[in-house]
């Protein structure tokens, strides 16, 4: 599998714009090889949206998710986003998207862990996904997510090999970020992919960064502060092979019982 992470400066709120420079990394990505294209947090809307939710959320049948499946289609790719998600009951989600590259919407993932002031705005998810692609099977995170390990390592035990996690991490955040997307891919011995975004919005500094792991805690690829792209090439057989002296999810027993 070969990925194609983007490393955006989405214009905040204009939808338009950020659908139009997704097209153009689409044809970058089918240039490059790529099988899946992979954007950041709410990389169509901007992440500070806060005050106009109301007006740039919508539900996963919406005009954005419907515009990416088509470009999915068209360029026989798969690709994955970020979303400010309106669902049925009218609360919002903090959600990630996945589209096959025939258009299909394969998977949706609620942000679990929600910082700061975003608990105030979103509801957080209770589901994993873990989804089987032709690819491998791809598990999903957001974020702040990464931050906590027993995310990635719930994701591992149920059979995820690949983890990507869309981001809008900011400074001075860039070397933590890398540590834990690191520390989870080895402690669990799978891919992991952080897709940062770069830029500002208005105090809010992003820290870009986005960074690649692979099974032994290797960076494979990453990326600095500006916006820019990022091909890696996942070889599923590296699993295997991080196991042969040591196979972590194997061995793993039952947390220790409390002090007596």
């Amino acid at each position: 599998m070969r990925l194609l992470l983007a490393q955006t400066d989405p214009v905040r709120g204009d939808t338009a714009a950020n659908l139009e420079a997704l097209e153009s990394l689409c044809e970058q990505a089918i240039a490059a090889g790529a099988d899946l294209l992979a954007l950041p947090e709410l990389a169509l809307t901007g992440y500070n949206i806060f005050a106009q939710l109301d007006e740039l959320s919508e539900d996963v049948g919406g005009p954005l998710t419907t515009r990416v499946a088509e470009l999915a289609r068209q360029h026989g790719l798969f690709i994955l986003f970020g979303l400010a998600e309106r669902q049925a009951d009218g609360r919002l989600t903090n959600s990630a998207v996945l589209i096959d590259d025939r258009g299909q919407r394969i998977a949706t993932y609620h942000k679990r862990q929600l910082w700061d002031k975003e608990a105030h705005h979103f509801v957080a998810g209770d589901a994993l996904c873990v989804v089987d692609t032709r690819l491998g099977r791809l598990g999903l995170m957001i974020c702040y997510d990464n931050e906590f390990p027993e995310m990635a390592r719930a994701l591992a035990r149920h059979g995820a090999e690949v983890i990507l996690s869309p981001t809008a991490n900011m400074v001075p955040n860039a070397e933590r970020q890398i540590l834990q997307i690191r520390a989870r891919a080895l402690d669990n011995q799978r891919f992991v992919a952080c897709i940062n975004r770069a830029g500002s919005e208005e105090a809010l500094h992003y820290c870009g960064n986005s960074v690649v792991a692979g099974p032994d805690g290797e960076v494979l690829g990453s990326l600095g502060a500006d916006p820019g792209t990022l091909v890696v090439d996942i070889d599923l057989d590296r699993i295997d092979e991080s196991r042969i002296h040591q196979d972590y999810l194997k061995d793993l027993r039952d947390p220790p019982r409390s002090p007596a």
